[in-house]
């Protein structure tokens, strides 16, 4: 089987885990986790993070052109996929909008969301203690795994703390 077909079959499965569900609105951060999962595999997910290039001078490099074109058809993939996953209303209200756009202003619609989110995994991981008989590793891991969520949720932790 060649390569891009494999990549493309791999693509087409891992989309299903973001069509199980539309994005509603009280259920963002975990669709939006969900998509960045599926953008990852696809090495898309940088357009969530950066707005899209200015256009370049006409003297510009050909490497600098390419790569804002790509990111230009990258975003308006990532655009179509999002407005797919979400219901009916939020899809007229984000239409005309590209993928960091959308993601920028969902962040603010959905804000309550993630501080409730954030306080619960904060709270979570102040109180995770170590049960008797368990394996350090497990215990490990878990704390890792609120470490990282609270990252992702806009609370990193310093890396010297994340490591004590």
């Amino acid at each position: 089987m060649d390569a891009s077909l494999t990549e493309t079959t791999s693509s087409l499965t891992i989309r299903s885990i973001i069509e199980k569900e539309k994005l509603s609105g009280p259920n963002f951060l975990d669709l939006f986790r969900q998509l960045r999962i599926v953008l990852k595999l696809e090495k898309k997910d940088y357009v969530l993070d950066e707005p899209i290039p200015e256009e370049l001078p006409a003297n510009a490099p050909k490497a600098s052109k390419d790569a804002r074109v790509k990111h230009v058809n990258d975003l308006t993939e990532v655009a179509c996929i999002m407005l797919a996953t979400m219901t009916l209303e939020l899809q007229k209200t984000f239409e005309f909008h590209e993928a960091f756009e959308m993601i920028e202003q969902m962040r603010v619609m959905f804000k309550v969301q993630a501080k409730q989110e954030k306080f619960e995994t904060l709270n979570s991981f102040i109180g995770f203690k170590m049960a008797e008989g368990s394996f350090v590793s497990a215990h490990v891991l878990k704390m890792k795994a609120y470490v990282e969520q609270l990252a992702c949720l806009g609370f990193p932790f310093g890396d010297e703390l994340a490591t004590m």
